[in-house]
């Protein structure tokens, strides 16, 4: 596991300067990076601090420890977002790289550890990130975000190399839309058979597709459902502003818990799916 360098500090000083800073005497320019740096900020703080990132990762990290990876593995991330996943979900001995298209979590990503992080989006990837080069390219929570996904996962199908592997979390279910992904800006949510069919289509062989968040679904489902059909105005934040802080240990543990069925079983519900499938060897 990667060890970050000092990026509390480094989130701080952020902080300071952008809550510091006097908005109005700036150029256009300007106040938009102070302005995107501030969200960074916060989103940092929230993927760091919120029940559901901290037991997601420890779901994928247990998911990804139950792969057989090469010796070494050169494992590209695709949407880093702030880069806590780069420091806690892979093998320590791999060689990690990733990309993430929205400039201030790319710096905020880039400034936690020596991975070298990319400022770029899927379908425009830097001359860096060859072809036929990678053992595996990860997305958690990253394809719904993108028009084509069929077209991103054959990009992601070329970066491999013969054998490798793409591991990916998406959200499930359409019916369960509601105002987190609109928030989100996300495109669709997955039936495991409308993920598998996707994959198939970008020529990966499938490997596993499992349901995850299964514990916690009832009232997850509730609670999207009742916003939906209340009439109440939604809130601007999503799903994030209804659990108070002081629930997060006790939903931190619910939803952890299910990285040791998902050693033994795949779920057949759940709000989130995870896949992992392989290019062919020919």
């Amino acid at each position: 596991m990667v060890q970050p360098l000092a990026f509390d500090e480094i989130i701080a000083r952020h902080a300071k300067q952008v809550n510091g800073a006097s908005i109005k005497g700036l150029h256009a320019g300007q106040r938009n990076r102070l302005m995107q740096e501030s969200y960074a900020y916060q989103y940092a703080q929230l993927e760091g601090e919120h029940w559901w990132f901290r037991a997601r990762r420890l779901i994928l990290r247990d998911l990804l420890a139950q792969l057989k990876w090469p010796p070494r593995s050169k494992i590209l991330e695709i949407g880093v977002g702030p880069g806590h996943n780069l420091l806690e979900l892979y093998p320590p001995d791999a060689r990690l790289e990733g990309v993430e298209p929205d400039p201030a979590l790319a710096r905020f990503a880039a400034a936690r550890s020596p991975i070298p992080v990319f400022n770029a989006s899927i379908d425009q990837l830097p001359a860096e990130i060859q072809e036929g080069s990678y053992d595996g390219v990860t997305m958690f929570d990253v394809l719904e975000h993108i028009p084509n996904d069929v077209q991103a996962l054959q990009i992601v199908n070329r970066k491999l190399k013969p054998g490798g592997r793409i591991a990916l979390s998406v959200p499930a279910y359409m019916w369960l839309w509601g105002q987190q992904d609109v928030v989100n800006q996300h495109y669709r949510r997955y039936t495991s058979h409308e993920l598998r069919e996707k994959l198939q289509a970008a020529d990966f062989v499938i490997e596993r597709v499992t349901y995850f968040n299964t514990i916690l679904f009832a009232p997850i489902a509730a609670v999207r459902l009742v916003a939906r059909y209340s009439g109440r105005p939604h809130s601007k934040e999503g799903d994030f502003t209804y659990v108070r802080k002081s629930s997060n240990p006790v939903l931190l543990t619910l939803f952890a818990a299910e990285r040791f069925f998902l050693r033994r079983f795949n779920f057949p519900f759940g709000v989130s799916l995870f896949a992992t499938a392989r290019k062919s060897e020919r």
